[in-house]
């Protein structure tokens, strides 16, 4: 119960926050092509292996993140249209 409690109180405040928390999901993404890269450029075995590592760390990092921003998206909405309907 707390925990939603706080989820709604975060998601009351999002538009407060400048509206655009997804740019952490982009740096993410960003972060997982740039280790993709690294892995096709490297020659050593163990180095490949740790970038595709940090990709697939990066790419999951980005998926949370949108999960969570939709989650409170969808809860800021609800908030909102409770002070709306409430007098």
């Amino acid at each position: 119960m707390l925990l939603r409690c706080r989820i709604e109180n975060a998601a009351m405040h999002l538009p407060k926050l400048g509206g655009t928390p997804m740019w952490t999901a982009k740096r993410f993404k960003s972060q997982a092509a740039t280790c993709a890269v690294l892995a096709k450029k490297t020659h050593d075995e163990d180095s490949r292996q740790r970038y595709l590592r940090l990709e697939q760390m990066y790419l999951h990092l980005a998926e949370t993140e949108e999960h969570l921003v939709s989650q409170l998206n969808v809860l800021a909405d609800m908030s909102k249209t409770k002070r709306e309907a409430s007098p």
